[in-house]
């Protein structure tokens, strides 16, 4: 007896129901591992980057007494820091799409990397637009030996966690206002990274040919006024050409649109808890 219409409809939905079970099962999963590994990698960072946890130091601390032990350390030490900002991004990504689709995420990705690794790039070689500076390699490796691959991530989950943070503060905003908005963030989020960044954990140097150029003085404790003039300019420019996606804006998940800003908050939180603890023992130094 041939099946009727009822029941040969039936049986492909009940396949398609149960595929797209499996489907968002996986991507739950998909999503919520990098989350758990990296919230797990920045409480570990919130006892290393405070006190200085570097390598030598462990090196020093545990040698000879346990030499396999502290070379496992010195290597996760050594690659913790372009781990933890990989899995930010890879955290903001992933929230992204859930937010404004894969389409939309692929694009802002997209320009985010590649705009701000030319903007790096440039200023890398040249000084221009932020000042003269000079990348280590103690920031992940360095693509042609000039630029390390974190730096663009790091662009992608400061301006994309701005941007979720002002979208939080005021849904109902312009275009231009989210870019200034924005760009403030992303500078504010400068000034509490640059001085960890340059003089605790050595990711870049700045002024690096001071003693050449100005022989007899001394470096300045500052980084050049254009470098947060530059952010703030670039930030707005990058941020000023994503514009949100309007079908999905009704049904953005609540964890999408938060994920970005608690990556920032924490990412904050860790800088400013080292610049506190850093304060509190140089005020116990007789």
């Amino acid at each position: 007896m041939p099946f009727s219409s009822a029941e040969t409809t039936t049986a492909p939905s009940v396949q398609n129901f149960a595929r797209t079970a499996t489907r968002a099962r996986l991507a739950r999963q998909l999503v919520g591992l990098p989350w758990i590994v990296f919230l797990v990698w920045t409480g570990v960072g919130f006892i290393v980057l405070p006190f200085d946890l570097s390598e030598a130091r462990v090196r020093a601390w545990l040698l000879p007494e346990h030499p396999q032990l502290t070379a496992a350390i010195a290597a996760l030490l050594r690659v913790s820091d372009a781990t933890w900002m990989s899995l930010a991004a890879l955290n903001v990504y992933f929230a992204t799409v859930a937010s404004e689709g894969l389409r939309i995420a692929r694009r802002w990705a997209g320009a985010i990397l590649l705009g701000s690794a030319v903007f790096e790039w440039i200023g890398a070689t040249t000084g221009l637009p932020f000042g003269p500076y000079v990348y280590t390699e103690r920031f992940g490796l360095r693509l042609g030996d000039v630029l390390p691959f974190t730096i663009p991530l790091a662009w992608l989950v400061i301006l994309l966690g701005a941007r979720a943070a002002v979208l939080c503060w005021r849904p109902a905003i312009t275009r231009t206002e989210l870019a200034i908005g924005v760009a403030l963030l992303a500078v504010l989020t400068d000034v509490n990274l640059e001085f960890i960044a340059w003089n605790v954990r050595g990711y870049w140097l700045w002024y690096p040919h001071w003693s050449i150029t100005h022989p007899g003085l001394p470096l300045p404790s500052w980084p050049p006024w254009q470098n947060f003039v530059s952010w703030f300019a670039l930030m707005f420019l990058l941020a000023w050409t994503l514009p949100a996606s309007a079908e999905l804006r009704l049904t953005r998940p609540a964890w999408a649109t938060r994920r970005p800003v608690h990556i920032l908050g924490l990412m904050n939180a860790l800088f400013l808890l080292t610049h506190l603890v850093r304060w509190i023992r140089a005020s116990a130094l007789p």
